[in-house]
């Protein structure tokens, strides 16, 4: 009865054989979403079904930003010249991935806000529960947005389920989605000021992990140093207590790892296994060393590296030779099988408290807070075994040491380096050193997919496509 319950779910709210999550039909399933909405044990399902729609169905892993971002960006190469679109940013309004970017965002969107419409008010579970799911609908809305509008810019801001309205909706002004996003996750750390759940559920801590990032990307330095302080451990100056410490390199991505604030544990994803301790993602960038060369980290990235032999962090990164070329490969996560022991399951990274000793570093550089910023990165550098850095260092060096770190910590992983050189200005700088990229300023926003357009007049395309 579960599982076919949960089916039912997915075929009523998320609605994913639509052309565009804009412009949707009714659903028709033999059980409507009234009925599933209709008792606790239908609730209860349909959160289940919030959640692997969001984690394994939508962008975060099958359509993941680990691995397509990084080809975004100047972390990640292909071989294979099916991709030559993504890592050589030669972006085209008729992609596929990029369509799917698009839609799969605005599926997971209206996810929530079909879900947040049907318990509102529900007498069939307690009102703790019912506030604790609220929350978490409004954390993935929230994440989306952050992501679309670090995307694609501008976008439709759907926040009904009226698919009359959906369909027809024009692009909203950055600036308000920003506001939107705020507003949600300050919502969602209200209403689930006692959760209690583990790490692969989002609880108050991942709302405020995410309303840092979210303060830190719109420049508003002291709200994301006050926000992420809020995680960091009360030994380094924060007001977390002890609740979360850094890793050593190699217990980072394990299942039991004290730095994650949100993992995922991808068992029961209906993909080529079981995904049991393991992940679909460190699966798809690894390279046997029998096997033909798809994916492989870019010599720029690689070059960071190897300024510092001595980074632990090379932990992370494997090698395979492939007719006498040696290419390296992310290894954060080296789990292929089920481990024989529970304590090396692997879960996937969403967010992690290395991130927010960076955002508190990079919002005290902006501030000027020199000192106070060269100690938080400080603490990263000493984690990967690197000489700290000298608290005379000028506040422009600063901010470059502190995105040189946040590549090495967070290459191929949650799209980090993409939305990094975006939201800093350094994009053009960045793509234009590369050997390989066909880079153009305009190429900072992707395309808004040409068959959005097509079925929506109000919906304009973003210049130079």
């Amino acid at each position: 009865m579960k599982k076919s319950l949960f089916l039912l779910v997915l075929a009523a709210t998320v609605l994913t054989a639509c052309d565009s999550i804009l412009d949707i039909d009714d659903p028709t399933t033999t059980v409507s979403s009234n009925q599933v909405y209709s008792s606790t044990e239908g609730i209860r399902t349909a959160v289940t079904g919030l959640y692997t729609a969001n984690f394994l169905n939508y962008m975060m892993i099958y359509q993941n930003l680990d691995y397509y971002y990084s080809y975004f960006s100047d972390d990640l190469k292909a071989a294979n010249s099916n991709f030559s679109e993504y890592y050589q940013s030669n972006y085209s309004p008729s992609s596929s991935f990029i369509l799917n970017i698009w839609q799969n965002s605005y599926r997971a969107i209206f996810h929530s806000n079909d879900f947040i419409t049907r318990i509102d008010g529900t007498t069939l579970i307690p009102e703790a529960e019912r506030n604790q799911y609220v929350g978490e609908a409004l954390w993935f809305r929230a994440f989306y947005y952050l992501t679309l509008i670090n995307t694609f810019g501008d976008v439709p801001l759907v926040l009904t389920t009226d698919v009359g309205t959906n369909a027809t909706l024009p692009r909203t002004p950055i600036a308000d989605i920003n506001a939107q996003i705020i507003k949600d996750l300050e919502q969602s750390i209200e209403l689930q000021a006692n959760s209690t759940n583990p790490k692969t559920r989002i609880t108050r801590d991942a709302s405020i992990a995410l309303l840092a990032r979210a303060y830190l990307y719109q420049e508003q330095w002291q709200k994301a140093l006050e926000t992420a302080n809020l995680l960091i451990p009360s030994s380094d100056g924060g007001l977390g207590g002890n609740k979360y410490e850094l890793e050593t390199p190699e217990k980072v991505f394990i299942s039991n790892s004290k730095e994650q604030i949100l993992q995922n544990n991808m068992e029961g994803y209906s993909g080529t296994g079981t995904y049991r301790g393991y992940t679909l993602v460190g699966s798809y960038l690894f390279i046997p060393s029998t096997a033909t060369v798809n994916y492989f980290l870019s010599d720029e990235l690689i070059a960071e590296f190897q300024k510092v032999p001595d980074d632990q962090r090379w932990k992370w990164i494997g090698s395979s030779v492939n007719s006498g070329q040696t290419y390296y490969y992310p290894y954060k996560y080296k789990n292929k099988t089920t481990p024989s022991s529970a304590n090396d399951y692997e879960y996937h990274s969403v967010l992690r408290l290395a991130e927010q000793y960076l955002i508190r570093s990079e919002a005290n550089a902006q501030l000027n807070n020199i000192p106070n910023a060269v100690s938080d990165i400080n603490i990263i550098r000493r984690r990967a075994g690197l000489e700290p850095l000298s608290a005379s260092i000028s506040q422009a060096d600063l901010l470059r040491a502190i995105e040189t770190e946040r590549r090495k910590e967070f290459f191929a992983e949650q799209g980090h380096r993409w939305f990094d050189i975006r939201r800093t200005g350094r994009i053009d700088a960045v793509m234009e050193a590369t050997s390989y990229k066909l880079w153009n300023s305009y190429k900072s926003l992707l395309p808004i997919p040409q068959q959005e357009i097509n079925r929506n007049k109000n919906l304009t395309q973003n210049t130079g496509y």
